[in-house]
């Protein structure tokens, strides 16, 4: 059962003891992951802290903010306000306030935003980079918001720190490689730009989609710049890229079900397959670990026990027997019956694991370690899965953008008859 507190117009869902099964246990998770955004944002600035106790017990001991949160940040209150968790005028009212702050107190240059930010001040933390990849998913959370909420005053700020993004400069290093097609992950104070760049397909299809609809110049055919390589297992073949988050962070924004891009991949089937391979390996299990299974699974980036790993299947990625159940969650968008199964099943056999704001970020049975801790990106990711899988709202308001319209068609991104896949075995025709 779910119970609510009133707090400034925003329903704000108690701990209590969750739902066992079904769309209740989905719906809980997705309102106490919305409880994360509400209550670790800084009340000054809106800045969301990148991760907070996911139990009663310990003191908070965590104060830097994450631009990649304050973009799902921005998503929940956009969501909330649609689903009556929140009220229109609360929702408004915190999204100027994260906006505004992030036009005139975040740490940015060329309009890319630095990774780590000290909550309060919105000073740079940790000597962080200026990050390609988080940059665009707290503009694609501004997009989202914006197109949920519909506030003139929202709409501008959103616009304004659009227009201020220089693609060119992580493009083209600032000027020094005018020739080059891929965009480099960042940017050091102490050491320039980071010799990484985005040229293998991951994460990454966000950046790359955002800048073909922000800016003409940048020609279409960055769009496939960057490498697809295969990868195969179970007799499936996949795109690489082990951990689940590579392959649901885009998509929990942008729509490529029943579309195919330029080069006639189908990317939602592939994360669907990814998915089932995933659920495949809990089964066989081959390094043994304890607490694998058909309805345990889930190999993503998340906290383990000796740190913060990225743990994959199949293609690269580490496995030392931590699951991750938001991931296993946010594939509802691909697998709503597998993934249903999975947090069910989590939540039957760790039942300490879920705490004041859902799933634990990760679960390493045979060294009997839970996460003490939520992660800002991991719960966020995994309640705009639960939302798609719902109705289908994260996508259908994207969508609506015209920043995002533009992108997709650059990219050569049609629909397709093929319609919904739903059976196992997907052909994927690359």
């Amino acid at each position: 059962m779910l119970t609510a507190l009133i707090l400034a117009g925003t329903v704000v869902p108690q701990v209590v003891k969750p739902p066992q099964k079904g769309w209740p246990l989905l719906d809980d998770s997705s309102k106490r992951a919305f409880r994360y955004f509400v209550e670790q944002s800084h009340p000054k600035t809106g800045f969301t802290k990148d991760r907070a106790r996911n139990t009663t017990v310990g003191k908070e001991d965590h104060n830097i903010a994450s631009i990649a949160a304050i973009g799902f940040a921005l998503a929940a209150y956009g969501i909330g306000e649609k689903r009556g968790w929140m009220s229109r005028s609360e929702a408004i009212k915190v999204s100027r306030k994260t906006l505004s702050s992030m036009l005139t107190t975040a740490a940015k240059q060329k309009g890319w935003y630095y990774h780590w930010l000290d909550w309060e001040t919105g000073k740079r933390e940790w000597k962080s980079e200026v990050s390609t990849i988080d940059s665009s998913i707290l503009w694609c959370g501004m997009i989202l918001n914006e197109r949920a909420l519909k506030d003139p005053e929202i709409t501008k700020m959103t616009n304004k720190i659009l227009e201020a993004v220089d693609w060119s400069y992580m493009l083209t290093n600032g000027g020094s490689k005018p020739g080059k097609r891929t965009l480099t992950m960042g940017w050091h104070d102490e050491t320039a730009f980071i010799s990484g760049e985005w040229n293998e397909y991951s994460e990454n299809a966000m950046i790359y989609l955002l800048m073909l609809g922000a800016e003409k110049k940048v020609p279409a055919d960055t769009w496939t710049s960057f490498t697809r390589k295969e990868a195969s297992a179970y007799g499936q073949k996949c795109l690489t890229g082990g951990p689940l988050f590579m392959h649901q962070m885009s998509q929990i924004f942008f729509d490529f079900k029943g579309k195919r891009d330029v080069l006639g991949i189908d990317y939602w089937a592939n994360s669907r397959v990814v998915t089932l391979l995933q659920r495949q390996y809990g089964k066989e299990n081959p390094n043994g670990f304890k607490g694998y299974s058909e309805k345990l699974w889930g190999l993503s980036a998340c906290d383990i026990p000796t740190g913060y790993g990225a743990q994959g299947f199949p293609g690269w990625g580490d496995d030392n027997g931590t699951l991750a159940p938001p991931a296993a969650i946010a594939s509802m968008m691909f697998t709503p019956k597998e993934s249903l199964e999975a947090a069910e099943s989590f939540l039957k056999t760790y039942p300490s694991s879920y705490g004041r704001y859902g799933f634990a970020g990760g679960i390493n049975a045979s060294k009997d370690w839970i996460a003490p801790y939520a992660i800002g990106i991991d719960i966020g990711q995994m309640m705009l899965g639960i939302e798609n899988a719902r109705d289908g709202l994260p996508n259908r308001l994207f969508m609506q953008h015209p920043m995002v319209k533009r992108g997709m068609e650059r990219a050569g991104f049609k629909y397709t008859n093929e319609g919904a896949v739903t059976s196992r075995k997907v052909k994927l025709d690359w």
